[in-house]
């Protein structure tokens, strides 16, 4: 094996050998003649390179001047649409920049659930108002703005027929000093009837504790019963079994319901009174 090994780098150092020699008597080969012309053509080669080269540098100042040219007329011509619009590039960045503020106060809006943008519906509005103000501006007849306002105004649209498609089933309402349950019941934007007082109580069970005592800045929700299943509004006549038949599909389920809502009805379930909102368990 060793010998093999020895003969094998025996060939490799003859063949580097060969590889280095064989240039050497390339070269010597050449004549002056030979070399003289090799380098005169290699000299022209490089010369019309290096010209190739100039003319391509002359030409790509040229095309910068252009541009450069072409530039100073867009920003000239630009300052003068501005001028017009009694503004200028630091009033178009300003006005670019309310833009975006804006939008991204939409495009939070956008995320929230409809439950959610019902309950700040309001906001909307202060949105449109905002964009309202911005479409007074003359900055606004801009092709670029015009094209923002369009879509903006696209998504408040989308916004409201979220709030438009939701099916409250309670609104809020701000206890203010000298209220009570009887007297915010009786009022027309709550239920007009202030015997359903009781219908605020229970819906808001766990922040009243005592129907008597309300106190300034609660926020209650007042129960519309509008598109949901989940709870029960007593009426007169009503009894347990009752319910459950109504709600619930069986007049057995009764304990169901008046376990879900022993808080309210307290031990005695035979009683229960008109307008108390009670909780339908699934």
């Amino acid at each position: 094996m060793k010998f093999f090994t020895k003969i094998f780098l025996v060939l490799i150092v003859g063949m580097l050998s060969l590889a280095l020699v064989a240039p050497a008597v390339a070269q010597e080969k050449m004549t002056m003649d030979e070399y003289k012309a090799e380098l005169a053509a290699a000299q022209q080669r490089e010369a019309t390179a290096k010209a190739e080269i100039a003319k391509l540098d002359a030409e790509i100042a040229q095309l910068q001047a252009d541009i450069a040219s072409t530039d100073q007329q867009t920003t000239s011509t630009w300052d003068e649409i501005y001028a017009m619009l009694g503004t200028d590039r630091a009033g178009v960045e300003a006005y670019r920049n309310q833009m975006r503020s804006l939008e991204g106060d939409v495009d939070a809006m956008m995320a929230l659930s409809p439950e959610e943008l019902y309950k700040r519906r309001a906001e909307i509005e202060q949105l449109q108002a905002r964009l309202d103000e911005m479409k007074t501006s003359n900055i606004a007849k801009l092709t670029e703005m015009m094209d923002w306002i369009a879509t903006l105004e696209g998504k408040l649209a989308q916004l409201r027929s979220k709030v438009a498609s939701y099916q409250p089933s309670y609104d809020q309402y701000t206890v203010v000093r000298g209220d009570y349950l009887w007297k915010i019941s009786g009022k027309q934007e709550i239920y007009g009837d202030p015997y359903q007082w009781m219908r605020i109580f229970s819906f808001n069970r766990e922040m009243i504790k005592d129907a008597n005592l309300i106190y300034p800045d609660q926020n209650f929700k007042i129960h519309r019963g509008e598109g949901s299943d989940e709870f029960y509004v007593v009426k007169k006549g009503d009894y347990l079994a009752k319910i459950a038949g109504s709600a619930m599909g069986g007049p057995t389920t009764w304990m169901k319901i008046y376990e879900a809502n022993k808080d309210i009805i307290g031990e005695n379930r035979n009683m229960i009174y008109p307008y108390t909102v009670l909780r339908v368990p699934k």
